[in-house]
């Protein structure tokens, strides 16, 4: 594969996206345009993007140990809130499984070790709602996924 630098030929990254939606037959861009209203964020509220869950989440790529129906597993994380993380996953699980979570956050020493529940399951991965954390737990959660929502900035 060639080089991303050359094969850019000098172009924007946002141009060089924008050729290639061009060149897609529309049902594809269609599937496109779905995906990306999926994973990007619904609503800006002050310098503090918030999706339709009106929690905060961060995009990130975090390791988890974790156990379904006592299996142990091993995956990343992908985003995550107070509320929940999307483990990235090409095998659909069951809704309503418990799982079994063990991951640590940068910049905090200790190890969450927390219980959930699968709520959504796709292609790409699975949604996991934490069926409960400590008021400390849930503050590290939020200050983190909140640390990284200020520096988005909307370039239109």
């Amino acid at each position: 594969m060639a080089d991303r630098s050359t094969r850019a030929d000098n172009r924007s990254t946002r141009d060089q996206i924008l050729a290639l939606i061009d060149r897609m037959p529309e049902k594809m861009q269609l599937k496109l345009l779905s995906f990306l209203e999926a994973k990007l964020p619904k609503h800006i509220t002050g310098d503090l993007v918030a999706d339709k869950r009106t929690e905060f989440r961060r995009m990130c790529l975090i390791g988890v140990d974790y156990q379904i129906d006592g299996k142990p597993n091993y995956g990343f994380i992908l985003d995550i809130s107070a509320f929940g993380i999307f483990i990235e996953s090409d095998t659909p699980l069951d809704t309503g499984l418990d799982v079994h979570l063990d991951f640590t956050l940068p910049r905090i020493p200790q190890s969450f070790v927390i219980r959930g529940k699968i709520v959504w399951s796709g292609s790409q991965g699975f949604g996991v709602k934490f069926d409960s954390l400590t008021t400390v737990q849930e503050a590290q959660i939020r200050s983190f996924a909140e640390e990284e929502a200020r520096v988005y900035t909307i370039v239109s």
